[in-house]
This record gives structure tokens, sequence and C-alpha cells, in this order.
């Protein structure tokens, strides 16, 4: 009995220790809150619901995404810390994410921070390089995971119990490459999800979850009282943002740092990364593929717990940088599949999107091959804001369209009429028509392929000089199937987009309607 007071009294004791040093950490955080609105941990101020409390307010997007997100060593007057004069703004956007985070982790950040989001609003920043087959790798996932968060994750109640427990069979699969990790979430599950009546569990838990959650704050209190930010004068109003002027400016700076290549690639990078094994790089990225991947059903989950907390999301899509995908001869209907997925997804769910899919080609809106560039964070700076005030998402490219003109070329029994009507119909059963296919001289390749009736649209460059190129709609088949082609001038070395509807498929019949090209004006 005594041994067993002993132990109790022990326990107490390190427990009122935790208390002290985590009022002593609040403390501390609140002196530094300040700080807290421009320091992007993932591990640290996005895991302290404390620290978050008194950044996010009523005027902030918390803005989530991956690896573009931390500051760079020479970030662009576009970013938002500088931007926003790290927070001593009326507006301000609080970024949460790094590189290896991606849809799962932000539900998980979602469900967990649900009542420190004031204003009800994100923004998540979709990066296609998260849609390969498999998807975020269990020990990317691992590197990244916040047990604090994921707890009170667990504890939300607003989140329906068949969601969390399908973000939970994620969460378990994905933590597989860290054993000792997975063995203690699974005892948060049974003690917050399946509320297991095990004393023990819910003691080990709560009494853990003390410790970890006074060790969290300490240290970002540590981390807080050593920086050093630098504010700018003046206070930033961001209705007095002159978006244009910035882009301008913007070109500018990716035409001054982009010098040594043809693909708008920072010249630091291109060398680094690049310059030295270019010739082996060509083809490189054949085999790829974003069309098909199991993060578009974890961006669904998150969708899903942003609607069961009442939080109303904006989606990101970024484009890759489509001169270099080009090159490593990544396919173009793949791509542009891809960002169907997302325009699909978002319709599915009823939620804004700013979609910048068809700035593939828009040099400087990258900074490399996949990261937000110098004008990339002004188009998404001026979205955010719209976004923030209740204003429509604009993200059109001025364009110009162009006459089109049927060429002699072509083999399709049905009529093309003064607006581009097409109607295929099939002669042979045993050789059904398999997709809708758009082919371009002015790029050799297949820029869009569909097997359903639906409005599509697709952005391609002209890399093949000056003249007149053709563009071939075909009804595609195991025989070749059926097209019809049309000639149009292009100038070289500028993007061009399709835009036509699919208005009914069958095996034997196919109908294309509202053809029409554009110039695209970046």
């Amino acid at each position: 009995m005594k041994k067993l007071c002993l132990i109790v009294g022990a326990v107490l004791a390190a427990l009122l220790c935790a208390i002290c040093i985590d009022l002593f950490a609040k403390y501390r955080i609140d002196k530094n809150i300040d700080k807290a609105k421009y320091y992007n941990n993932i591990n640290l101020r996005n895991s302290c619901d404390y620290a978050l409390n008194g950044v996010i307010d009523e005027d902030s997007i918390v803005v989530l995404g991956s690896s573009e997100l931390p500051a760079s060593d020479d970030p662009t007057d576009a970013y938002p810390p500088v931007l926003f004069n790290k927070g001593h703004s009326d507006f301000n956007m609080i970024l949460m994410g790094s590189g290896h985070i991606q849809s799962i982790p932000h539900t998980v950040n979602i469900g967990a921070l649900q009542n420190n989001i004031k204003n009800k609003k994100v923004v998540l920043i979709v990066s296609p390089q998260w849609f390969t087959k498999g998807g975020l790798s269990p020990s990317a996932f691992a590197s990244r995971f916040s047990e604090t968060n994921y707890i009170e994750f667990l504890k939300n109640d607003s989140i329906s119990k068949a969601t969390r427990k399908a973000v939970a069979q994620r969460v378990n699969a994905l933590l597989t490459s860290d054993p000792t990790t997975l063995d203690r979430v699974k005892n948060y599950e049974d003690v917050y999800l399946d509320h297991s009546l095990n004393l023990f569990k819910r003691i080990e838990a709560g009494t853990y979850g003390i410790f970890r959650n006074a060790k969290v704050r300490f240290e970002l209190a540590d981390n807080l009282e050593d920086m050093n930010v630098e504010y700018n004068d003046g206070y930033v109003k961001a209705e007095e943002i002159d978006f244009n002027e910035l882009l301008s400016s913007a070109d500018m700076v990716g035409k001054n740092a982009c010098t040594t290549n043809d693909y708008g690639i920072e010249d630091k990078y291109y060398g680094q990364y690049i310059e030295k094994q270019y010739p082996t790089l060509k083809n490189s990225y054949a085999n790829a593929s974003f069309s098909a991947s199991v993060e578009y059903d974890d961006l669904r989950l998150f969708l899903d717990v942003c609607k069961q907390t009442g939080i109303e999301p904006m989606i990101v899509s970024v484009p890759v940088n489509g001169r270099w995908y080009d090159y490593g001869a990544h396919s173009k209907a793949d791509r542009n599949t891809y960002y169907r997925n997302i325009r699909n997804i978002c319709a599915e769910y009823n939620v804004k999107l700013a979609d910048f899919s068809d700035k593939e080609y828009e040099l400087y809106f990258l900074k490399d091959i996949m990261h937000l560039g110098w004008k990339g964070w002004v188009y998404l700076d001026k979205a955010v804001y719209s976004f923030y005030k209740g204003e429509d998402i604009s993200t059109d490219t001025p364009k110009t369209e162009l006459e089109i003109n049927r060429s002699a070329a072509s083999n399709s029994n049905g009529a093309v009429s003064r607006n581009q009507s097409l109607d295929f119909t099939g002669s042979d059963d045993s050789k059904p028509f398999t997709a809708v296919k758009v082919t371009t001289s002015a790029s050799e390749v297949v820029i869009d392929s569909t097997t359903k009736a639906e409005h599509r649209s697709s952005v391609f460059l002209n890399s093949k000089g000056n003249g007149y190129k053709s563009i071939r709609i075909a009804a595609d088949s195991e025989s070749g199937g059926e097209y019809t082609e049309f000639q149009v001038y292009m100038k070289e070395n500028t993007a061009y987009s399709i835009e036509y509807t699919v208005d009914s498929y069958t095996a034997k019949s196919i109908s294309v309607s509202g053809i029409k090209l554009y110039e695209m004006k970046y």
C-alpha cells in the first residue's frame, strides 16, 4: 500500500510540474504571439491550438499547402508574409504546411483546429505531384505526423464517426513505417473513437496528453523567443494593393531570375538540379501519371471534414510547368484528365475552385518545375483575398478567339456545320469507338482525350514554328476511327486553348459541338 501511495504521489507531482511548465509556456507564447503569425513550423505552431487561437482571427485566412509554403532564401514581394508585412496588416494569410504534407494531414488539421478557424474559411493548395498512383508515402507521412492534432481530430464529435474511422484507416495505413507511434495511435482510437472502458488505457492517454501538450508549447515558446523578426515600416491595407502592378513587377523579376533556360526555371534551381543531367531527363516522365491516385479519395475526406465542421474551403489547382513536362514527355492528355478530376471533385462538393490549370505555359507562374513563383503568388494572393471578401474568384487568362477552317484532309462520314459541329457514326460493330481524342501538329501529341459526354478544354504550346497547323478531332477506335482536321495559323512558342463539348457518346455514335480555339495572352 505504501509503495502504491509513493507511485501515485510521484505521478501527481509530475503532473503538477507539467501543468506549471505549461502555464509558463503559455505566458511566453502570449508575449511573442506576433511572431507566431509569421512562424511556419508544422510540428510546433501548427500543433499548438493555444498559439493558433491567438494567431487566427476573423480577418485571417488559413492557407494549407505543402513545400511551396515555407519561406525561401529570397522570397518574392508577393509571398504572403512579405506582402502583408508579417501580419502587420488588416488582412493576413496564415500559412500551414511544408514538404510531405498532403490531403490527409490537412484533414486531421482541420478537424483538430475547427474552433480556431474563426471565420470558417480555409484554402487548400493542391499540387499535381501529390496525385501519383500511391499518393503520400508512409515515410513522408510519419515524418510530419502530429499526434496532438490527431487526438483532437478523434475527439471532435462534429465529425461523423464514419468519417473519423475512414481517416483513421488511412492514418493507420500510412503509419506503418513508425510502429511505435502506430501503437500509441491505436490506443488513442480505442479511447477517443471507440470509447474504450479500459481504465488503464484512458488514464495513460490522458496523462500522456498533458505531458505532450506541455512539451509542444514549451518548445514553441523557446523557438519564438529565439526568433528575430524584422517588420517593414507602416501598416498594410489589403484593399490598397495594386495586383496588376504587382503582376507586372513579378514578370520582370522572373525574367531576371531565369536567364539560363527557356523553361522559366530559376537559374539557381536549374543549375543545381537540371543542367548537368539535362539530356538524360528528356522523356523521363513518359510513364508518369496523375490521372489515377488514392490521393483523390484523400481529398474527398478533406472536403467531407470541411462540410461536417461547417468550414468553407477553396481549392487552388496549381499547374505543372508545361514546357518542362512536355520535355519530359508527360502525357498532356493525362495532365488534362488530372485538372478535370480536380474540377469534378470541386463540383461534386459544390466548393470554390481557383483553377490555374490554363497557366501551364505562363512563364514565371512557377519558379521551378512545381513550386509557386513570382507571378503565381500574385495570382494566389488575389484569389485568396477575393475568397475572404466573398467575391467571385477570377482566374481567367486573357485570350483571343481564332477562326478555324476545315481542312480537306478528313475521314468523317458526318457533316461539319458552320459552328464546327461534328457527328461520327461507326460502321463496324467489332471496332467500337473508344475515345474522343484531340491532337495537333503544333505539338505532335494527344492533347486531350475523353470517354464521356462533357465539356472539355485543354491548353497546349505550339513549338513547331510559325505557320498553319492542323488540329484533329477523332472518334478513336481499333481501326483508327473517324476524324476531321482543321487548319489554324499559329505563332511559335505561343500557348493555345481548345474548347469543345461532347454532346453524346456511345460505342457507335459521337456528337461534338462548340469547337473553339483561343490564343492565350500571358
